[in-house]
């Protein structure tokens, strides 16, 4: 067949998780699919508040004609020049600005919910969403078996569905992860590799805990007004670093709140089991872990109301992300630590680039009019070979730069202040201090650069091309 040529045949996919991830995904692949959508949930719901949208992210949007409605809810416009200010925050007797990054299309931020409400609203009559849907697990054919035998698809609720494609944006705890990774575990006991090998392959099933906790909480701007009329999260993102203690704040829809995640961690407690991924506390217990902040730090934590304390984990670095007709994005996949000034979908916010990345790729290939069900492994090898190196790169540097605002990464400044007999300047700080935070913040700036930087229809059109290649190839 050539590479220009039509195919009749037609394939039906399921999603399984109906947040950003997946709704981008419906969205992008259009009414010539028909597509069921299953979300857990019995409505459109959005855990966590604040999401930031990078230039890349933007693209996307405007690419799927989603930008201009997207802005009517953003709380900075996209084309502005902008960036988060960094301070030095763990200073009880007052803190002082390190640095300001800036962009030339800073982040625009937004609330959650605010986005998932416009995604719904353009997805097309060709999607058929099914919620209060919980997976279970799900039997793909027999690797080998002709692309027509169908997934099956199993619920909580007992009822079982079936699909040509299925594609897993069903977050940190995915249950379509945990099902392709357990069937990968049991091929090769089955081929009697060694325990090592099938014990490296469960590990995968299950999300692993960063050794963090993010205390979040939502405050209405009014009340920090009232406190501090010029207090900088009312209208700025702040990054406030300090030894074990890191602080993002800034304003989402549209200025009326303030979006606060503030991070405490522990790195012996790295790939240790956390009982709960979420749990609500007091606003004395958030104090409490962040006693010893400077003043106007300490003045937006009192602000917070009906704070909760998240377990931040991360999916370990996949070898492979595609097996039996079956796709992991976003979370699912690759679910990643907030510190690019974004967020994991799992926790209060949205590290959207690549999650609208992975959604946005995915699409495009399977409605290319080329691809029809024998063309699809192609499609999702297209997928996996672009996305999972870039994806996998992306949740590296956000875990060591988490270690950085916290002034704990291997091998960098720890946070301690001037040394016996060293001269101070009139902040406090001396040559041991400054020096140190000069070195991270010059880690910072390079690892955030990719941030600013356009892309996203570059990539399509290198996974295109790549497509045509194995097209060409039938």
């Amino acid at each position: 067949m050539s590479s220009t040529s039509l195919v009749s045949s037609s394939f039906r996919i399921a999603i399984c998780g109906a947040g950003v991830a997946g709704l981008i995904l419906a969205v992008t692949l259009g009414s010539n699919i028909p597509v069921d959508l299953y979300e857990t949930h019995s409505a459109f719901t959005a855990p966590g508040v604040g999401i930031n949208m990078w230039r890349r992210a933007l693209e996307i949007l405007e690419e799927l004609g989603l930008l201009e409605e997207m802005k009517d809810v953003m709380t900075r416009p996209p084309d502005t020049r902008h960036g988060p200010y960094f301070r030095r925050g763990d200073i009880p007797e007052g803190g002082y600005e390190w640095f300001h990054q800036t962009f030339e299309h800073g982040p625009s931020h937004m609330h959650r919910q605010h986005m998932i409400d416009i995604l719904q609203k353009h997805l097309p009559a060709s999607c058929k969403v099914h919620f209060s849907k919980k997976l279970v697990s799900y039997t793909a054919p027999v690797s080998g078996v002709h692309t027509s035998v169908p997934i099956t698809l199993h619920f909580a609720d007992g009822s079982t569905a079936t699909t040509d494609l299925f594609v897993g944006a069903d977050g940190i705890r995915s249950a379509v992860r945990r099902t392709m990774f357990e069937s990968a575990a049991d091929e090769l006991t089955a081929e009697g590799r060694p325990d090592g090998e099938i014990a490296k392959m469960r590990k995968h099933m299950d999300a692993m805990w960063t050794g963090m906790l993010v205390w979040r909480a939502l405050v209405p701007a009014e009340n920090l007004r009232k406190l501090k009329p010029d207090h900088l999260s009312l209208t700025e993102m702040i990054i406030c670093c300090g030894r074990g203690k890191n602080v993002v704040s800034y304003p989402v829809s549209q200025g009326t709140m303030v979006n606060v995640a503030a991070y405490t961690a522990d790195r012996g407690s790295i790939g240790r089991k956390h009982e709960t991924y979420i749990s609500s506390v007091t606003k004395e217990q958030l104090l409490n872990a962040f006693e010893g902040v400077e003043p106007d730090l300490r003045t937006l934590l009192e602000c917070c109301e009906n704070v909760s304390t998240w377990a931040l984990h991360i999916v370990d670095e996949l070898p492979f992300c595609v097996k039996d007709r079956v796709v992991l994005i976003g979370d699912a996949c690759h679910a990643m630590t907030p510190h690019f000034g974004s967020g994991a979908g799992q926790a209060m916010e949205s590290e959207t680039d690549p999650y609208l990345k992975d959604a946005f790729i995915l699409g495009r290939l399977l409605a290319d009019p080329r691809v029809g069900l024998a063309q699809v492994p192609k499609a999702l090898k297209v997928y996996q070979d672009i996305r999972l190196p870039f994806t996998s790169w992306v949740a590296r540097g956000s875990f060591n730069m988490g270690w950085m605002y916290l002034l704990m990464a291997p091998g960098y400044y720890d946070g301690t202040r001037a040394i016996e007999g060293e001269a101070v300047d009139e902040r406090g700080v001396g040559e041991h201090e400054r020096k140190g935070m000069e070195r991270v913040q010059e880690t910072i700036l390079r690892e955030w650069e990719w941030l600013g930087e356009c892309g996203a229809l570059e990539v399509w059109a290198k996974a295109e091309a790549e497509l045509n290649k194995a097209l060409a190839e039938e």
